[in-house]
């Protein structure tokens, strides 16, 4: 790849950092006049955000980084690949786990760090503004006013003051770090993130380090190339795009790793060539399985699994789940993760849940009409969250219930499902009993396709408007079941004690 030898300065790429609630989104909405913000899900970032600025000295790119522990893998990429650092501190809260995180990874790559304590506006915390700034040259952050080399800025993101100058704090930083890039020639630059959109397909965000991106330009990564047909500057379609701007593109094909490069190349010819192959972790290859290797598993009953495929809305919240459930330690139960990509549950996910005995498990993605109809037939697990933490908490509780040893189940009867109807808001299930007796106070478990789809309890038996405990062989009845309305004709109720 060739450039002009010229180089000419270039914005700076600024990460913004700091603990959960800290304040960072709400500095950036307020530098972006964004005045009636869209809320994530719980009150918190959960996903890697990018933001092409305008300011008195002209665009600066800012990283919005998740605060929350689980996202560490992502705030290593941002700041990694980042100029400066700029570490949001609430003067309330003071300094705490991922502000010294933060640090850590800062210091590891050589990023300036420019500190900002927000939230001065609360007049009656004045007192703690000291106590941050000692603990902070404790650990090697000492202000250029004491002699040091770590810009110190003091800001209230609600109502504004000190931002402009922090603006100017950046500025200064920037014009020390002599940032300069080749605004010509073909662009290089990284991948931030990937999400799947129903319309367009795979769209992914990148960040340009050198060189001019143009509509039309053929890119390449380790696995992948393509040719850029539309680049979105936000929501604005945008022609071309210069140093240090974030900006979405279609093109690729491929879901790209967080942090991987990409360049831009001119000939189209033998390009499968020019593409490097992936370089293959072992140590994960060795978790890879065969459908047919996890069957013989599951049927060894040497071990117990809890089989997971995971959808997910972007790039950045596949390797968040993926780091922390391989990080997820337990003696009893195997987890394995048959399945990880984003986008939204589609007709192949239930099938290999089906084959693999799975659970999907959905962060901030949709069920369309077919999905839900196929997850109603086939007695599939599909659970969808808005909020990680909710998700890890439900597997979690997985691991709890198959950890417990279980007593010895009997099967007493089957029921099969006649019909269905409703009763005081209550689902009914019309049943002949066909072989056996169900009991009231028995476990109960139901069948469709010979698939086990809930296990659960009784709430009632009736036989007409009488309640009765037990219900015998070739007999019929109405049982509804606790907490579980979604039944259907022939589905089997079977009824067990245990011992």
């Amino acid at each position: 790849m060739s450039y002009k030898e010229k180089k000419i300065n270039r914005p700076p790429i600024i990460t913004v950092a700091g603990h959960i609630d800290h304040g960072k989104t709400t500095f950036l909405n307020y530098i972006r006049k964004i005045k009636n913000p869209l809320k994530e899900d719980g009150g918190i970032t959960q996903h890697l955000n990018a933001y092409n600025v305008e300011t008195k000295y002209g665009n600066m790119t800012f990283i919005d980084t998740p605060g929350h522990s689980a996202f560490n893998v992502i705030r290593i990429k941002s700041i990694q690949n980042s100029d400066i650092m700029l570490l949001i501190i609430s003067i309330d809260d003071g300094i705490k786990q991922q502000t010294i995180e933060s640090i850590n990874i800062a210091k590891e790559y050589n990023i300036p760090i420019i500190v900002c304590i927000n939230k001065i506006d609360k007049a009656e915390l004045e007192n703690k503004k000291e106590k941050i700034i000692n603990e902070l040259s404790k650990i090697g952050l000492l202000q250029e006013l004491w002699g040091g080399d770590t810009f110190f800025t003091y800001i209230s993101a609600k109502t504004g003051e000190g931002i402009e100058n922090l603006i100017d704090t950046i500025n200064t930083q920037a014009e020390l770090l002599d940032l300069k890039s080749n605004f010509d020639g073909l662009a290089n630059g990284i991948i931030l993130d990937n999400k799947m959109d129903n319309k367009q397909g795979l769209i992914t965000s990148i960040i340009i380090k050198n060189g001019k991106l143009k509509k039309g330009d053929l890119i390449k990564t380790q696995t992948d190339y393509g040719k850029i047909k539309l680049i979105l500057n936000e929501e604005k379609l945008i022609n071309e795009a210069i140093p240090s701007m974030y900006v979405n593109i279609i093109g690729l094909k491929k879901n790209q790793e967080i942090g991987c490069t990409f360049e831009c190349f001119k000939k189209e010819k033998n390009t499968k060539k020019q593409i490097q192959p992936t370089k293959i972790d072992l140590t994960e290859k060795k978790n890879k399985y065969s459908i047919e290797d996890l069957i013989k598993q599951m049927t060894s009953n040497k071990v117990k699994n809890l089989n997971i495929i995971i959808k997910a809305d972007v790039q950045g919240s596949i390797n968040v789940l993926k780091d922390t459930i391989n990080n997820i330690i337990t003696e009893k139960i195997k987890i394995n993760i048959i399945k990880i990509d984003i986008g939204n549950p589609i007709k192949s996910d239930i099938d290999l849940a089906i084959t693999t005995k799975s659970v999907i498990l959905c962060f901030k993605t949709k069920n369309s009409q077919q999905i839900n109809k196929l997850i109603q037939n086939n007695g599939i697990i599909l659970k969808t969250f808005a909020l990680i933490h909710e998700l890890i908490f439900y597997i979690t509780e997985r691991i709890k219930d198959e950890s417990i040893e279980e007593k010895k189940e009997i099967l007493i009867g089957t029921a099969e499902i006649k019909k269905i109807f409703t009763q005081d808001k209550n689902v009914i299930a019309g049943c002949s009993i066909i072989q056996g007796k169900i009991k009231q106070n028995s476990i109960i478990k139901i069948f469709r396709k010979n698939t086990m789809i809930h296990k659960g309890s009784i709430s009632s038996i009736k036989i007409f408007k009488n309640q009765v405990n037990e219900v015998t062989q070739g007999n019929e009845c109405g049982i509804s079941i606790k907490d579980y309305n979604l039944i259907q004709i022939h589905d089997k109720i079977k009824s067990y004690i245990q011992e």
